[in-house]
């Protein structure tokens, strides 16, 4: 398996089925909150929905690592508290706030300052991880990328920054924050143990804390259990579970920034799956978006 992880013609695969699974969850989710009925401004319910979510993808995915054999493999008891940290960190604390920030923000500006996330991820990685080399074909691709976002969400005078607030703004590039932090500890926890196993591990712990925190928070009101919600949770959980192992995976065994500038693709193709399955407005600027995108990611790789 890990030769099938360390080809780089399958790492361009595997990083596009990630992109297109988490795209995908962006209407996924707004259908999921119709379907259970969970209200814009209820932050407990959401909360839940989530840790549902993660808990159950978790779980998944440490099934299949007992199934194929996959053990944990710590070299140090001591370094459970990593696994701890990348639980905190990557699951509860990274969607945590953005959650929070989603409530009180507009979506296209959260699209955008979620999608920081990958940039800061990758400036750190050229800091703290000699094979990740920093190049100015590298910075060209970052920018595209970073400048597809921008294309993609801003109309002239719409006003998508007005109201800038802490709960809103100020959640929402913790989000990102904690989102590059996740991704720094998801390569140190890969050289300190079996990182497929750590990925079901740590997605299991953090979706229990989230449920935990949802219902210390409450929701407004019971969920409305349809078998048409059941399948939309279910399509999130195999999105959740699959798109982890694998982004995990591949960021243990490549320069992250060759994986991370994927990502720049999840908010474009995110409004055209919005698009295609909640009937919103399909706009000329997507296109372009994937091609800037499509470039950036080819400048980030093509060393």
């Amino acid at each position: 398996m890990e030769n099938f992880f360390k080809d780089n013609k399958n790492k361009t695969i595997l990083a596009l089925l990630t992109t297109v699974g988490w795209a995908l969850a962006y209407p996924f989710i707004k259908l999921g909150y119709q379907e259970f009925q969970i209200a814009s401004d209820d932050l407990g319910g959401k909360i839940l929905f989530a840790g549902v979510r993660f808990f159950m993808a978790g779980l998944l995915v440490t099934l299949f690592c007992l199934i194929r054999g996959f053990r944990l493999e710590l070299k140090d008891r001591k370094d459970l508290m990593w696994l701890l940290l990348l639980a905190v960190v990557n699951t509860t604390l990274h969607y945590m706030f953005a959650y929070i920030g989603l409530g009180y923000n507009p979506s296209a500006r959260s699209t955008i300052l979620d999608s920081l996330g990958s940039f800061i991820l990758i400036f750190l990685s050229w800091k703290v991880f000699p094979d990740d080399k920093m190049s100015s074909a590298k910075i060209i691709g970052c920018l595209l990328g970073l400048a597809a976002i921008f294309v993609v969400n801003i109309e002239p005078g719409a006003g998508y920054f007005d109201n800038i607030t802490f709960l809103g703004d100020g959640m929402i590039l913790l989000n990102a924050l904690f989102s590059a932090l996740g991704g720094l500890l998801t390569r140190v926890v890969s050289k300190k143990m079996n990182i497929m196993t750590a990925t079901g591990l740590s997605m299991m712990i953090g979706g229990g804390l989230m449920l935990l925190i949802g219902l210390l928070i409450g929701q407004n009101r019971s969920w409305v259990i349809t078998l048409k919600g059941l399948l939309i949770l279910f399509v999130l959980i195999m999105i959740s579970a699959v798109c982890f192992a694998i982004y995990n995976e591949l960021i243990s065994w490549h320069p992250i920034s060759k994986i991370a500038i994927y990502s720049a693709l999840i908010p474009v193709l995110g409004v055209i799956f919005a698009a295609l399955i909640l009937k919103e407005e399909l706009k000329w600027q997507y296109f372009i978006s994937v091609l800037m995108v499509a470039a950036g990611i080819y400048l980030v790789n093509k060393d």
